[in-house]
């Protein structure tokens, strides 16, 4: 059991929230090493191997973007073509 983390250790680690899919870290108040699964939403600061993290839309999320946006017809037409032409 002494290689086991106390709340209170976990705590100063993550912060945790409950959501519709039960319990998830919500903030990491430390480096992370290794892999992350899932979501990640929000702001994240460092470096991944050596590079600055960059969140990239989907196709289909410029997409949406593109019609909340109130896009021309050209630009719509243009989007739903590289959609099609995608395995996205």
């Amino acid at each position: 059991m002494a290689n086991q983390i106390t709340i209170e250790q976990a705590l100063e680690l993550v912060e945790f929230e409950h959501g519709l899919a039960g319990w998830q870290i919500k903030t990491v108040y430390d480096d992370v090493h290794g892999d992350v699964h899932g979501d990640v939403k929000g702001q994240v600061w460092g470096t991944i191997g050596g590079r600055q993290w960059q969140f990239v839309d989907t196709l289909k999320e410029e997409l949406k973007h593109l019609i909340k946006q109130g896009a021309g017809k050209d630009e719509l037409l243009a989007a739903l073509d590289q959609l099609e032409d995608s395995k996205d």
